[in-house]
């Protein structure tokens, strides 16, 4: 179950960010990312309604840490897309955000993989950075295009690690937290850069499919960290860049690098072993 939910969460944030791509050809991203964040926001209020879940100040406290950094970090990667070597960035977002929560794992000792899965977990680190190589270009120094991808990749592992800590029976409260943190970060952001939140109306549809595949991918990422490893569901989801580069192909039709199609086989085989671990 962990390695199905971690999937379907890569494939709901992957094409989250297609989508995001789409918008932001419209809008301004951090009006976009703020305008997502609150319809996500109230999805996730309403379902945590509906779900059974005990509102603890704890859980609710990790839900809006992790928020933050995840705000933060996304702020930082984004800079870093505009500024830097986008081929450089990605993959260290990437590979980071899934490291991070396998490092605090194997550093507190609650989880023991087996051989097989520990083999497909560093299989896919290593095909997260293949599927996330684009070309770009020459924009900015390699250590520039390290930090900034080090800062997106700190706020994704944070948001991982922060969800993975929160109580079983707290239901959706944490990504309601979450979001309600990230978008007081956002509105912070936009006041200081004087943006107005307008966007036109074709832009609407993508922002609500946006917040709804990322308020569904974080629950299915929760649910995974609850019914089986956090390492486990940390790497399988951080495999999003295939879903982006996979829509890539499909609607516009970009050529894939051949490092691209090496990263997908070697996910292939990591998928594998983490599901026969």
């Amino acid at each position: 179950m962990t390695v199905l939910l971690g999937l379907l969460s890569a494939v709901s944030v992957g094409t989250s960010d297609f989508l995001g791509g789409l918008a932001s050809r419209r809008a301004n991203p951090v009006v976009v990312t703020a305008t997502s964040t609150l319809v996500g926001f109230l999805l996730a209020f309403v379902a945590a309604l509906i779900a059974v879940g005990e509102l603890t100040v704890a859980d609710m406290a990790w839900g809006a840490l992790g928020g933050v950094a995840l705000a933060l970090g996304l702020v930082a990667l984004y800079a870093g897309y505009a500024r830097t070597r986008v081929s450089i960035a990605a993959p260290v977002a990437g590979v980071g955000a899934a490291s991070l929560p396998v490092i605090v794992e194997s550093l507190s000792g609650d989880d023991a993989l087996s051989p097989a899965a520990t083999a497909g977990v560093l299989l896919g680190l290593v095909a997260i950075g293949l599927v996330s190589i684009a070309r770009s270009e020459q924009r900015g120094t390699v250590g520039s295009s390290v930090l900034y991808g080090l800062g997106g990749a700190a706020g994704i592992g944070l948001l991982f690690v922060c969800l993975a800590h929160s109580a079983e029976d707290s239901g959706l409260w944490p990504i309601v937290a979450a979001r309600g943190s990230g978008l007081v970060v956002l509105v912070a952001i936009m006041g200081a850069k004087r943006l107005t939140p307008s966007m036109s109306g074709g832009t609407w549809p993508l922002v609500i499919a946006i917040a709804v595949l990322v308020t569904a991918g974080n629950t299915m990422f929760l649910t995974a960290t609850r019914v089986g490893s956090t390492s486990v569901a940390a790497v399988l989801n951080s495999l999003f860049p295939a879903a982006t580069v996979f829509w890539a192909w499909v609607v516009f039709r970009e050529r894939l690098l051949k490092v691209q199609l090496l990263g997908l086989g070697i996910a292939l085989v990591a998928v594998a072993l983490i599901a026969a671990g």
